[in-house]
């Protein structure tokens, strides 16, 4: 089987080396063939200016072999792609999605592709129209762990939905260099909420199966770092069937490190799984022991790129080209966290209840 024709569209971005080491995994059907950005002085260095310190700095040096464009027009038409990592600030990956799903390019784009529900969506729709594949960097899905937790809830062993909790704080803008373009309302229409809560949205979304309708939130800058996004955000949320939940996040601690939960609590049972990895059930026993627990451990052998699950995605990907369906995390669903953020900002600046527009 000849390998497919991949192509990076972004290379100063924070995940794009990660992104670019996970899909080395797959060298056996995947050859990339071009580099994209508009910034013409990074061909020198193949070098984000800003990347995750878990991963290698720079591209390899046999990245220099290839060709690289300031147009992304040109690209398309040197390169000839079937396949496209999109790894671009908020603000301009909707017009890139745009151009590459005209062009018939499937797509791997980093979350959550937009800065705003609307501008994303109409991205998707030319996808769908084109029969274009898109995954997104919604990692989560596919941890054993939470697919464990869907498992159990379409199940019943949940039962009702009552409540949901989130919470999650990790490492300060000074930790992260307040200059890096995460930080930016320009690039990227949001903070926290924008780059590392639309992962749990996404999660609350899916595992729960029901349309989050109406949001309350508070937003701050607690760290005086003078950036001009949320670094902490605090969220009340009402599901259609008239259960709540809460969400909090924060660039808090004072190293790179970060701490959270994630809970689904329904009238028979609770899920609940932190940052150790470990899913716990709680639920109803008998008269010998009236509370049972029950633990999954899910956690993952350390891989190179982005983390264990990125190499799922992309496998997902390419089963969803070969077999013409979706994959499990795809651009419609990251439109569906979207919509929910971009009515959270909405309250936390006018300080309303706002209802999130489906």
């Amino acid at each position: 089987m000849a390998k497919k024709r991949i192509v990076v569209v972004g290379l100063d971005h924070y995940h794009t080396v990660g992104w670019i080491q996970s899909l080395e995994l797959f060298s056996d059907r995947l050859e990339v063939v071009g580099i994209y950005d508009p910034d013409p002085s990074l061909r020198a260095s193949l070098r984000p200016r800003y990347q995750d310190p878990h991963w290698a700095p720079a591209l390899d040096d046999s990245y220099r072999a290839l060709p690289y464009f300031t147009d992304l027009g040109e690209l398309l038409e040197v390169c000839r792609p079937d396949i496209a990592l999109v790894t671009l600030p908020n603000r301009d990956t909707p017009a890139a999605l745009t151009e590459l799903a005209r062009a018939g390019v499937h797509i791997l784009t980093d979350k959550p592709g937009a800065k705003h529900a609307d501008d994303l969506q109409l991205a998707i729709d030319v996808a769908r129209d084109n029969n274009v594949k898109i995954a997104t960097g919604l990692l989560r899905r596919y941890g054993r762990g939470w697919q464990a937790a869907k498992e159990m809830i379409e199940a019943g062993r949940t039962g009702r939905l009552l409540s949901t909790e989130t919470v999650f704080n990790t490492s300060s803008p000074w930790i992260r260099d307040p200059a890096n373009p995460i930080f930016s309302n320009d690039l990227q229409g949001g903070g926290i909420l924008m780059w590392l809560g639309v992962h749990d949205i996404d999660l609350l979304l899916w595992l729960t199966g029901e349309r989050i309708v109406d949001v309350q939130a508070m937003s701050a800058q607690v760290n005086g770092a003078g950036i001009d996004v949320e670094d902490a955000i605090s969220v009340s949320v009402r599901y259609e069937s008239g259960a709540i939940g809460t969400i909090h996040y924060a660039y808090v601690l004072p190293r790179t490190l970060s701490q959270g939960f994630l809970a689904v609590r329904g009238a028979q049972g609770s899920i609940s799984m932190g940052n150790d990895g470990t899913l716990r059930w709680i639920g109803p026993g008998d008269r010998s022991d009236p509370v049972r627990e029950e633990t999954i451990s899910s956690t993952s052998a350390k891989m190179p790129g982005y983390g264990s699950l990125a190499p799922l995605v992309i496998a997902d990907l390419l089963g969803a080209i070969e077999e013409n369906r979706e994959p499990l995390s795809n651009g419609e669903e990251m439109v569906h966290a979207l919509r929910v953020i971009d009515a959270i900002y909405e309250a936390a600046s006018t300080g309303n209840r706002v209802s999130v527009r489906w």
